[in-house]
């Protein structure tokens, strides 16, 4: 974890260079790049890439022909802080004002258009990080949620505090504020899935989204199963597997997704530094610490042991079990 650079002014091409760093074959223009200036801020908190950018008119695009340059997995939370912007994808464009955001996907094309000298905070997160499946969030992309409606009016000022405070985003309370701010604008994209949905689909999103809420609430218990799923959300198991298989998952797989991330989580958590792995693994619902070091190699490339000694020593904490 790094904490928050000093603002530094680009000119156009030094600006997409910098972000071509963080968003690898993505075209930028600019009506005139003599003319063009922009600051920028960065952060890195705990797996979260954060750009705040201030900048004169430009258009950044990500097209078809070249997604295959790179394999990045990732979702973009573009929060706007002045001026006005538009984001598309998936067919979708929303116009952003002040306080406003969106979420757009790295893998599929999209486009961020700015007519005007504008300010915005961009997150750059894994896929994994959002407690939705990727394919459920293609109904969202693009979509404005805005700053004076629903979880919107909870969600927007603490993104923009973040941007306001990068530099304070370090050491173990930067991590917390990180792994805060996922858990809200999850909420966030929770809400605004269900409204999106349900008036194209009916009800089956709300079957779905109380299914992994079930899913999140009781991660520990060794009896999770589309069983007691099925029938705490008084739905049949084969209904449950239906619904599951239309947002492109299984109810296993979304079960140990969920209990990999909670343990990441906990693992990088400096509160959780009087716990030993395998009590993690336990907490997120493996019992088995050999299986669970397994899943988590094959997830996240390391082993549990060394991706929580690698976390907490970035952030200074020393002493855990």
């Amino acid at each position: 974890m790094s904490s928050a650079t000093e603002p530094v002014s680009y000119s156009f091409r030094e600006l997409t260079a910098a972000l071509n760093e963080t968003f690898p074959s993505v075209d930028m223009a600019v009506v005139d790049d003599a003319s063009f200036t922009a600051t920028m801020r960065t952060a890195t908190v705990s797996g979260i890439r954060m750009m705040d950018v201030s900048a004169g008119p430009h258009v950044a695009t990500r097209r078809a022909n070249i997604l295959a340059a790179d394999d990045l997995r990732y979702f973009c939370v573009t929060l706007q802080l002045e001026g006005v912007s538009t984001v598309t994808q998936d067919g979708t464009e929303s116009v952003l004002g002040l306080g406003d955001f969106a979420v757009y996907d790295s893998t599929r094309p999209f486009e961020r258009r700015f007519l005007e000298q504008n300010r915005c905070l961009t997150m750059r997160l894994p896929h994994h990080m959002i407690s939705l499946p990727p394919h459920s969030l293609t109904r969202l992309t693009a979509t404005r949620i805005a700053a004076d409606e629903g979880l919107g009016v909870v969600v927007s000022p603490y993104l923009t505090e973040v941007a306001r405070n990068l530099s304070e985003l370090h050491g173990w309370y930067g991590a917390l504020v990180a792994h805060t701010m996922i858990d809200l604008v999850s909420a966030a994209l929770g809400e605004k899935l269900a409204e999106v949905s349900y008036s194209v689909a009916g009800g089956n999103t709300e079957v779905f989204l109380a299914a992994c809420d079930y899913i999140m609430r009781n991660l520990a218990d060794p009896a999770l199963n589309p069983e007691a799923i099925a029938a705490a959300c008084f739905v049949s198991v084969r209904l449950l597997q239906k619904i599951f298989h239309e947002e492109q998952t299984t109810v296993a797989h979304w079960i140990r997704t969920r209990r990999l991330e909670q343990s990441r989580r906990q693992l990088s958590d400096p509160r959780e530094v009087g716990r030993s792995v395998r009590e993690i693994a336990a907490i997120a619902g493996f019992h088995d610490g050999a299986h669970f070091s397994r899943l988590f190699r094959t997830a996240f490339g390391t082993s549990p042991r060394d991706y929580r000694r690698a976390q907490l020593e970035v952030i200074g904490v020393d002493g855990w079990a």
